[in-house]
């Protein structure tokens, strides 16, 4: 099975740039609402209690889930050409217990297969490296081992991906079936979904550039990329400390914005694409006539 990737993006492409309001003011008001209230809620003069950041923590995991499901609401019908505006954002607040369980369930499948994956392989990897091989086979053993589960995670994250927009498409059905259709739908797509995200590599990579820049800059700055600087003791805290400091986070994200404004939109617009393409498709299998017995 064969997507034509090009054609693909170059709709989601035309879609977006006829958006009103602009594409851009809508990725705008989805920053504000999540990188905006994260740093919002940073600031404020929380207590020093695990209990209570904790809290804050997860509640803003749960709002930031339910503002990405209506982004691939307003991505949905973007594609589908539904001149949807900024509300559609806020439209997740009126399933949001569906999309929180539905986010849960996922959640829970990936760690669960991951987790068995990861003991299934762990015990050949410690028997090679208790046996007597060198250090290359065993540093081998361990690189295949890693490479195996970040496999994993991405099969798995690709398996459940149409998920989201199943329940945007049927809210009624509640949050566990998307996940199980999304299960059968991605049958032998998994591969064009993955094509179809890395093709986006070269926009994350210079999002990855302005920001390692900006943090450059800064260690720079402190003093801390000369080579008496690298030898000394502290000098992974000190970095550390320019790394996570405010002017650092806020500028370093900053300096993404610009290229964000585009991708963020022009990505889950070809990423609804897709997931009405994979619909197009089941459609004309499920109309498929059988062939007689031989």
């Amino acid at each position: 099975m064969e997507l034509d990737h090009r054609e693909l993006k170059n709709l989601a492409r035309e879609r977006v740039l006829l958006t009103q309001p602009r594409f851009w003011v809508v990725a705008l008001y989805y920053l504000s609402m999540t990188i905006g209230v994260s740093w919002f809620i940073s600031f404020l003069p929380l207590p020093e209690d695990r209990t209570v950041q904790l809290f804050f923590q997860v509640l803003l995991a749960l709002y930031r889930t339910v503002v990405q499901f209506g982004l691939c609401l307003w991505a949905l019908w973007t594609y589908r050409q539904l001149d949807p505006d900024t509300g559609a954002l806020t439209q997740g607040f009126s399933v949001a217990g569906r999309v929180i369980l539905m986010e849960l369930g996922i959640y829970v499948r990936v760690v669960g297969w991951y987790f068995l994956v990861s003991f299934i392989l762990a015990g050949p990897v410690v028997f090679l490296l208790l046996s007597d091989v060198s250090a290359v086979t065993g540093t081998l053993g361990l690189l295949l081992l890693f490479a195996i589960l970040i496999a994993v995670i991405v099969f798995l994250n690709l398996r459940y991906a149409l998920a989201p927009y199943l329940l945007a498409d049927r809210p009624d059905d509640g949050p566990t079936l998307p996940i199980y259709r999304s299960t059968t739908l991605m049958q032998g797509w998994k591969w064009e979904l993955f094509k179809l995200e890395f093709s986006f590599i070269g926009w994350e990579a210079v999002n990855f550039l302005l920001s390692t820049g900006v943090i450059l800059f800064f260690l720079h700055q402190a003093g801390l990329l000369t080579m008496a600087a690298f030898q000394a003791d502290t000098w992974r805290d000190q970095a550390l400390d320019v790394i996570y400091s405010t002017r650092v986070v806020v500028l370093s994200t900053l300096v993404t914005v610009p290229v964000s404004l585009w991708l963020i939109p022009y990505r889950q617009t070809a990423r609804a694409g897709f997931y009405d393409a994979r619909l197009l498709a089941a459609s004309h299998e499920e109309q498929r006539p059988e062939m007689p017995p031989l």
